[in-house]
């Protein structure tokens, strides 16, 4: 396995084997659930590196929170296949943004999944952003080479321009993570839900690209819509709550092989 990630010490390499709730109508990991294995992994290589949301919680009162994630999918593992990800820090910008690159790679091998992500720092009480501590940008002297990163996503990401799709929902206690919002892996789930059953199980994503611009607490009446994008089998989707936007997202999908 040739991952560029690994330039870097900071890198963390974990096995994985997709689990039985993962696996959704149509025999594949999840979009969501892939979603929490990447929060998984990115977690036990914060705690290696000693910059996890729980450490920064009782050293700054502060703790992560993702701002943009945008996975790209070549192939979709199915039930009880073993995956190994590789995961690391991959830059700082202006001391309020840190990024995180993602290589899913197969027992083969192959690269069949990667994402690029975007954090943030907040308060834990005030609920507002901090600049990064120096103990933490000062990991920036063991990043790869720039040329190992993917590339950062820098375009917003639109509501839909008509929402001809719409669910709604409410924030239920095991959605919440241990910042007390809700966690980041749902937003995704609740955003996919407009599509419905028949769609979603004769298609997969082939990518999805998510800006999370507010937080949802236990309790909020949230509406999930969805309209057609910029070509076929494309979509836009947004998660709001009395008209506010809390995220956008844009899909891409196909059908299985």
């Amino acid at each position: 396995m040739n991952n560029p990630l690994t330039q870097s010490p900071l890198h963390d390499t974990i096995i994985f084997q997709v689990p039985a709730f993962a696996v959704g109508p149509h025999g594949y990991l999840s979009l969501p659930h892939l979603i929490r294995i990447l929060q998984e992994a990115a977690m036990q290589n914060s705690v290696r590196l000693k910059i996890s949301s729980p450490e920064m919680i009782e050293a700054y009162g502060c703790s992560w929170v993702v701002r943009r994630q945008r996975v790209e999918i070549s192939r979709w593992p199915v039930l009880g296949e073993e995956i190994v990800v590789t995961t690391a820090p991959s830059g700082f910008a202006r001391k309020l943004q840190t990024f995180r690159d993602f290589h899913l790679v197969d027992e083969t091998g192959q690269t069949i999944i990667t994402a690029a992500t975007q954090w943030l720092m907040m308060d834990i009480s005030s609920r507002r952003l901090k600049t990064i501590p120096p103990a933490v940008t000062a990991l920036e002297a063991d990043l790869a080479p720039a040329t190992a990163h993917l590339k950062r996503p820098d375009n917003k990401i639109p509501a839909p321009a008509q929402s001809h799709l719409s669910t709604k929902s409410r924030v239920t206690f095991s959605q919440l993570d241990f910042n007390d919002h809700l966690t980041n892996p749902v937003f995704p789930e609740l955003m996919l839900e407009p599509l419905g059953h028949d769609f979603l199980r004769q298609h997969l994503p082939s990518s999805a690209d998510i800006m999370f611009h507010k937080e949802a607490r236990y309790g909020d009446t949230l509406e999930a819509v969805a309209g057609f994008s910029d070509g076929p089998l494309r979509y836009d989707h947004a998660l709001l709550r009395d008209g506010e936007t809390l995220a956008t997202m844009h899909t891409s999908w196909k059908k299985p092989a």
